[in-house]
């Protein structure tokens, strides 16, 4: 391959997934920042990833593509409202949100609009959101989006709390208040988030691009850092690699959340039902090496299944992910792409799902 170099750098340095470091993709990537950069070699682009951290974080941010938008998975934000009237309800009045992966901002002000929307007291729940990019904390700062952050998802109370101008909308200065934004690297030693126990997490499609020890890292900190009964809202296929004692799924279609249980508790369940077995956790599976063989990851490899009769959508294929059942869901997403060709939604929900499975060359294409 191309840039084995920086590759190794990347994997002694970053926490990066390895499958992400290989394929074409990676080398036009990296061949197109030594170009920006003005370097004329391979080793001169590592020294100037060990003298420049910016260039660390545009390099890794082109691998680890971060994509967000107003309330992705609408369910989750559901579940959110109706979680934090019943803490209302029962008189919190310290009630802390966290968003882990923040972004360019879109995920904390949506937090904020359900706050809003629910009208809860001045200052009884606080939302802090973290990112490791200091310039997509800069953006979110700002408040202002574009169409892409947009979409059909939008439930129609939030556009009281966005000002539109034009194609782009800004967020009203009472939402934009409730948010304190903080650069943060959740895969660096200390605690994530930091501060008080929280009620909530969001940590949502970024698990998928950590390796497996700093995956265990990370979910260890935010576990210690749920209340009891806290809730972690994750990504498409990330309860997959979420999964362990002292975390449970919630029910409800597309909501990918867990909540924090007694994880003794379960232990004993789990032992009195040794026939029930968990589901296999993708990111734990031993890997062939990419240089030993080109053949695909056991999500294509086994029989494809018949899981509906029904016709594809994409509503029924979330329901396959949220279940679990990932392999018939990439099959029933592939189906309704090649009946009605691409779409955001469809790509979006096959490439995690792909990602999940390490099968990073055909979650590029």
């Amino acid at each position: 391959m191309r840039y084995p170099a920086v590759r190794e750098w990347l994997l002694e340095h970053t926490p990066l997934e390895p499958t992400l470091l290989e394929g074409q993709g990676f080398e036009a990537l990296v061949g197109e920042r030594i170009e920006r950069v003005g370097r004329s070699s391979e080793s001169s682009y590592i020294s100037a990833l060990q003298r420049q951290p910016d260039e660390v974080e545009h390099l890794t941010a082109g691998i680890a593509v971060p994509e967000t938008w107003f309330f992705r998975y609408p369910q989750s934000y559901a579940l959110l409202e109706e979680r934090l009237r019943r803490r209302l309800h029962e008189g919190a009045r310290a009630i802390r949100i966290a968003s882990i992966g923040c972004a360019t901002g879109e995920e904390p002000y949506s937090i904020a609009m359900v706050v809003r929307h629910i009208a809860a007291p001045d200052g009884s729940i606080a939302i802090d959101a973290y990112d490791r990019n200091q310039s997509f904390i800069r953006r979110a700062q700002v408040g202002e989006y574009g169409p892409s952050s947009i979409r059909t998802e939008i439930p129609p109370w939030s556009a009281a709390f966005l000002l539109r101008s034009g194609a782009s909308v800004q967020i009203d200065p009472e939402t934009r208040a409730l948010v304190r934004f903080e650069c943060l690297d959740a895969t660096a030693p200390g605690p994530v988030p930091p501060g008080p126990a929280c009620d909530v997490i969001f940590c949502r499609n970024l698990l998928i691009y950590l390796n497996a020890e700093a995956r265990r890292r990370l979910l260890d900190s935010l576990l210690a850092a749920l209340v009891p009964d806290g809730l972690l809202f994750v990504g498409h296929a990330e309860p997959l690699l979420s999964a362990r004692p002292g975390l449970r799924p919630m029910q409800g279609a597309h909501t990918f959340c867990l909540e924090k249980s007694d994880a003794t508790r379960e232990s004993a369940s789990a032992s009195a039902s040794p026939a029930v077995r968990a589901p296999a956790v993708p990111g734990n599976q031993p890997r062939t090496p990419a240089s030993a063989s080109t053949a695909r990851p056991p999500l294509r490899a086994a029989p494809k299944p018949s899981p509906v009769a029904e016709s594809p959508t994409i509503e029924r294929a979330r329901t396959l992910a949220d279940a679990g059942r990932t392999r018939e869901c990439a099959d029933m997403l592939e189906a309704l792409i090649a009946r009605s060709g691409p779409s955001a939604d469809a790509l979006e929900l096959l490439g995690t799902i792909l990602m999940a499975h390490n099968d990073i060359a055909s979650a590029r294409k």
